[in-house]
């Protein structure tokens, strides 16, 4: 099976305030060289590894879908949030509505400016259904989830497309891997946890640091249509011939909750509505 790299904890050190470095920066509080490997091939990636010869190597990695697809590199992205009262009106769409219901709802906010974020989708995902919201032109978002749904641990998914697409239009940004994009950011609640009238803080995570390790045959990945495993071959050829479709893709604890298995890589989700 293929290897792949991975950064299992996150160093909290800001990239900008590094000394800069012939091979990326240098760290003074861990007094090492972190590599930048956003910049790198496959090739080049290759060859460092192999020079450090099992040797714990800090990097810097791209967080971006493209960059993980691209470099098999796996990202749990924490979110903080704090408490805030709120009153107003939302854009909610959901598959159903039900009498037993778990109500979620909250605002989207950037960290840095604390405004508002409008357009955010906002998504609760279960393996076989997914409810979606999304936020108002006040960052405001609600949702009315079933309760049949709602398991031990539970995931809620917050995805920027429609932002970033904005961003690039407005300051013509090319669409690259390290392009300045708000990537998706997930958080995962407790069914005894009340998620209602959060205010949610979007920060900037376009790149991860930490140490990167080489991992020999990970756990396979799953792929799953409306709730029913199929091939990757199936899987692939779906999403190809129907782009309508919604499209998710998890990894680490993420993955876990929502497949209910704790051995795997990488879960893939295709829903027909």
């Amino acid at each position: 099976m293929k290897n792949q790299i991975k950064i299992h904890n996150s160093c909290p050190e800001n990239w900008d305030n590094m000394q800069d470095f012939p091979s990326g920066k240098f760290c003074d509080k861990c007094s090492k060289c972190v590599v930048d490997f956003t910049n790198k091939t496959d090739e080049q990636i290759k060859d460092i590894l192999t020079a450090a010869n099992g040797k714990e190597i800090c990097g810097r990695i791209s967080t971006r879908p493209l960059a993980l697809a691209a470099a098999g590199i796996i990202l749990v992205t924490n979110l903080t949030f704090a408490q805030a009262q709120t009153k107003n009106n939302f854009n909610i769409t959901t598959e159903q509505t039900a009498t037993d219901i778990t109500k979620v709802s909250g605002r989207l906010i950037f960290k840095e400016t604390q405004k508002a974020i409008p357009n955010a989708e906002v998504f609760f995902i279960t393996q076989k259904k997914f409810l979606k919201s999304t936020t108002n032109e006040n960052g405001y978002f609600k949702l009315d989830i079933p309760n049949n749904l709602i398991e031990e641990e539970n995931v809620l998914h917050f995805n920027f497309d429609k932002l970033n697409e904005k961003r690039r239009i407005e300051k013509n940004i090319k669409d690259t891997i390290s392009a300045s994009n708000y990537g998706d950011q997930t958080i995962i609640f407790s069914s005894k946890e009340k998620v209602e009238n959060k205010k949610f803080q979007i920060d900037y995570k376009g790149f991860e640091i930490g140490a990167v390790v080489v991992v020999e045959n990970p756990p396979p990945n799953y792929y799953y249509f409306d709730g029913k495993s199929i091939s990757k071959e199936k899987f692939e050829k779906l999403k190809k011939e129907n782009p309508q479709y919604q499209y998710f893709s998890f990894d680490g604890k993420e993955a876990d909750i929502i497949s209910q298995d704790n051995f795997i890589d990488t879960l893939y989700l295709l829903y027909s509505n």
